[in-house]
């Protein structure tokens, strides 16, 4: 097996062959990635863990630019600066497979599905976006997912029945007549979605629900609204967070309590008026 720095034939044959994935993950098509790996494999003389690392070095290269990338490949920082060179060019070169980014982020035609599994909460850091903050396409394709409200809507319904179920499951049927999907019967300014029950107690919590079709790596975006609502309700308070929505691997997290404790929240936008002594 080849060691060292990997070869520009080596990176370009890698980079085309995670697009092809890439290009099927948006498509909501089926394939298997050990197959695309072993593809690989055939050209490049490398072992399958140094295939896969390189693989995820190109989701972190995707990250830092705002683009979706491969779930099963998390990004992987400490990357060759020839690969990221490689994947901005193809990704900044290819407006088809960029429209087709923004078209399945925008996508309308959600349907209610059941939330999947539970699990913890992931383990991640923000990535280095200061190579990729200007002059690469403009777009953060997540952003414009989160403001999609077919995909929050459905979201917010799937934890609805989901709390339902869960109550009746545990022989409270008379809590789960009483969960409320709030956002819908008393509008979205109240920080949180959904109204429940802690356990199968009459203790009541508050849920706001975070919906993406991608990896639960993703960060989710939150508004300053959601994150008082989440210090002033305390240990109350629940950010339930589904991935993968709708595909067979779906599943979601909760963080507990006050986003300011339990999130790592960045001001990533801010509300602005000229200062006080700005005029004349």
């Amino acid at each position: 097996m080849a060691t060292g720095p990997w070869s520009d034939d080596e990176i370009n044959t890698t980079v085309d062959i995670y697009f092809q994935m890439l290009t099927l993950e948006l498509a909501e098509e089926s394939y298997v990635k050990a197959e695309y790996q072993r593809e690989i494999a055939r050209t490049v003389d490398r072992s399958v863990g140094s295939i896969g690392k390189k693989l995820s070095n190109i989701s972190a290269v995707l990250d830092e630019i705002n683009a979706v990338w491969i779930p099963g490949y998390k990004p992987l920082s400490n990357l060759q600066g020839r690969l990221r060179e490689v994947v901005v060019d193809r990704f900044t070169g290819d407006a088809e497979l960029r429209a087709f980014m923004l078209r399945s982020v925008e996508d309308p035609k959600i349907e209610p599905s059941p939330l999947g599994v539970e699990v913890d909460p992931p383990t991640v850091d923000w990535p280095d976006r200061s190579r990729g903050r200007t002059g690469v396409h403009g777009i953060d394709f997540a952003a414009i997912e989160s403001l999609n409200r077919a995909l929050g809507r459905a979201g917010e319904i799937a934890v609805v029945e989901g709390e339902r179920v869960r109550l009746s499951a545990g022989g409270r049927d008379d809590l789960a007549a009483e969960v409320r999907h709030v956002s819908v019967l008393d509008g979205d300014g109240l920080g949180y979605d959904v109204q429940s029950f802690q356990d199968l107690t009459d203790e009541p919590v508050f849920i706001e629900v975070k919906t993406t079709r991608y990896a639960k790596e993703l960060p989710f975006y939150i508004s300053g609204n959601e994150v008082e609502a989440s210090n002033d309700l305390g240990a109350a308070y629940r950010l339930r967070r589904l991935y993968r929505y709708g595909k067979r691997d779906a599943g979601f997290y909760t963080l507990l309590g006050p986003l300011a404790r339990n999130a790592q929240l960045k001001p990533d936008v801010y509300r602005g008026l000229p200062a006080v002594d700005s005029a004349g």
